[in-house]
């Protein structure tokens, strides 16, 4: 009875409340992630999330599965029905308390969710694409939004920050509207530059990036 159990809870066509107390949105029947406590999931299939064909821009749904990778870091992983791994992200929840942080260089809660490691596997253009796979456009979108979520979960207040590659840096900027933690500053010992590809996630970034292409 329990590996019946356990073989259900992880099926991605099959929801179990009895095992993941959460809410789920249906749209056209296909449960989502729209109103799901991605915190309180356990391991294996969360549920689907929509996604744009990279050949007509038709809605597809594909399968996210969740793993603990360490203290407060979780591995977020997206499939097609073939198992196929589309794209993933590993995110590393930073909560400080008031009081362990220096409030002069952080006037504001500094508690983050740190991306990294977040691929599209199924994108053409870029070093990590797998030969064979169907481009599927939103899925660094999904997964940063998975990451806001968490972000807010766990009272982080919605900040989302990585270290952008060089070739991904414009799409951060101009698309999911992150910007650089410490843009260059002039001083009279010339330009103080610390790493310009450490971007986050700002106030006013926040409600248009959880809106992305629909939302989760």
């Amino acid at each position: 009875m329990r590996n019946m159990i356990n073989r259900i809870s992880y099926n991605p066509n099959i929801y179990s409340s009895g095992l993941n107390s959460n809410k789920l949105s249906f749209t056209g029947g296909i449960p989502t992630l729209t109103h799901t406590n991605i915190g309180n999931c356990l391991e294996g299939y969360i549920g689907k999330i929509r996604v744009r064909k990279g050949s007509d821009n038709s809605e597809v749904f594909l399968n996210v599965f969740k793993k603990y990778i360490g203290h407060n870091a979780e591995n977020y992983s997206i499939k097609n029905d073939k198992g196929d791994l589309i794209g993933e992200a590993d995110i590393f929840i930073k909560k400080y308390m008031p009081g362990t942080y220096d409030t002069f260089e952080y006037p504001t809660d500094p508690s983050h969710v740190y991306v990294d490691n977040l691929r599209n596997y199924s994108k053409p253009d870029t070093p990590y694409y797998k030969q064979g796979l169907e481009y599927m456009k939103d899925i660094g979108t999904r997964l940063l939004q998975i990451a806001q979520r968490r972000s807010d979960e766990a009272m982080c207040v919605g900040n989302v920050k990585l270290t952008a590659k060089g070739e991904s840096k414009n799409w951060y900027k101009s698309i999911i509207g992150m910007v650089e933690e410490f843009p260059p500053i002039p001083s009279k010992f010339g330009i103080n530059f610390r790493n310009p590809n450490i971007l986050i996630l700002p106030p006013h970034s926040k409600e248009p990036l959880s809106r992305l292409q629909g939302g989760l």
